[in-house]
């Protein structure tokens, strides 16, 4: 069973020697670039389920102006607590993981997202 749930929640990181994808034409290339390389293929339509379910770069213009700033700024919290990639996928391909500039590029990002109460 838990390989299985592995399996489906971890899906995009046993394809290897794919190129990455441009995640969304709406995202700035800077995090385009950084996205292709770390976050997919799990949060994309075609990643993990529970991946896609969390954050899907795919729907990304879907997203309400305030839920693609919330999705941001978790992005950037979970990247900081090095919670994303999972260990597991960090053990197994070290090249997805952000490096600190990298995830600075992120949190700024992240904080250029306006409020409603700002606009």
């Amino acid at each position: 069973m838990f390989l299985i749930f592995s399996g489906l929640f971890f899906q995009g990181f046993v394809v290897r020697g794919q190129e990455p994808a441009k995640v969304s034409p709406a995202l700035p290339d800077e995090i385009n670039k950084i996205v292709s390389v770390s976050c997919m293929p799990c949060h994309t339509s075609t990643g993990g389920f529970m991946s896609r379910e969390k954050l899907n770069f795919t729907e990304w213009t879907k997203y309400s102006p305030e839920t693609q700033k919330k999705k941001a700024e978790k992005m950037y919290s979970e990247l900081k607590k090095d919670a994303m990639p999972p260990k597991s996928a960090r053990e197994t391909r070290p090249e997805i993981i952000p490096t600190k500039d990298q995830v600075e590029i992120i949190k700024k990002w992240s904080e250029s997202f306006q409020s409603d109460d700002k606009k």
